[in-house]
């Protein structure tokens, strides 16, 4: 795994020296005009971008979707995840781990060792938003023994705790991905709970798909806003990310019924799929975000 810091900081520097791009950084949009002759932002200094397709990659809160009236279908968990680098006694081998506790999952993401060989990971710790606020006010002595408690021992001893981070999980799905000259991707069209990872795998399929329908009509000289460019896009990947938000869904309400016998039956079911290669491989599949009808991006 790589911090998102870190991605996001390599995107941006990429983005900036490509001569193609016209990077404008903190720029405030205050005004969003599309017609059927093109689209333009009006920024808060007063400039004005024109362009022929106006892209949304805004985030769960997009004021472009919001703006373009595109109805939502959204609920709160009422959990929250807390986000925070872990230094560790043992080293993790390439494995992410993800325990399952009756308020929500408790996962360890593998990272780089330090240069000096310190043993790293990320923690995306599941709470309800009832106890969310004490446990984010804990100290970092008293945080460490609850983390470490958690843990079961997996990475050994916990070393050190980093910067803590939180953010309320909810899911949201639109009804539809694309608008006139508009198309959304990412959390602008759909936001998932962490429990499987997938948002980032969700947003770079949508990207890469988009890319492949504007490239192939630009081959036909067709405009980047054409309709039938935009129902390509929308018919790809709108299926695509409405399965996968169901499917966290559903592994979201699962993982959280609680008892023994409920419990017995998330081990059996993963024992089964442990014990079934095929069964396995596909799970694998789909959580690297490998599966099904890959944009030519995705496909390396």
């Amino acid at each position: 795994m790589f911090p998102n810091r870190r991605l996001r900081l390599a995107l941006f520097e990429a983005a900036a020296k490509e001569p193609l791009i016209e990077w404008t950084s903190r720029a405030t949009v205050v005004e969003r005009q599309r017609s059927e002759y093109g689209v333009a932002a009006i920024t808060a200094d007063g400039r004005k971008f024109k362009g022929r397709l106006m892209v949304a990659a805004e985030g769960r809160q997009s004021p472009t979707r919001d703006a373009a009236g595109i109805s939502i279908a959204k609920w709160d968990y009422k959990h929250r995840a807390i986000i925070c680098g872990l230094t560790h006694e043992k080293p993790h081998g390439n494995v992410a781990w993800e325990i399952f506790y009756p308020a929500g999952p408790f996962a360890l993401l593998p990272l780089n060792d330090d240069a000096d060989g310190t043993h790293r990971c990320s923690l995306v710790w599941t709470v309800s938003e009832a106890d969310a606020a004490g446990v984010t006010k804990l100290g970092d002595r008293a945080f460490l023994a609850e983390v470490e408690k958690r843990m079961g021992g997996v990475l050994g001893k916990v070393l050190s705790v980093g910067h803590r981070s939180s953010y309320p999980l909810g899911f949201h799905h639109t009804a539809k991905i694309t608008a006139e000259r508009l198309a959304l991707i990412g959390d602008s069209a759909h936001g998932i709970h962490p429990i499987a990872g997938q948002g980032l795998n969700l947003g770079l399929r949508d990207v890469g798909a988009l890319v492949e329908v504007l490239a192939d009509g630009a081959r036909l000289g067709l405009d980047p806003g054409d309709p039938e460019i935009l129902k390509r896009y929308e018919n790809w990947r709108g299926l695509d990310s409405f399965m996968v938000a169901l499917a966290t869904d559903g592994l979201t309400r699962l993982f959280g019924v609680p008892g023994k016998g409920a419990s017995a039956l998330r081990r059996l079911g993963m024992a089964a799929v442990q014990r079934t290669p095929m069964l396995k491989q596909f799970f694998m599949d789909e959580a690297r975000g490998v599966s099904g009808d890959l944009p030519e991006l995705l496909r390396g």
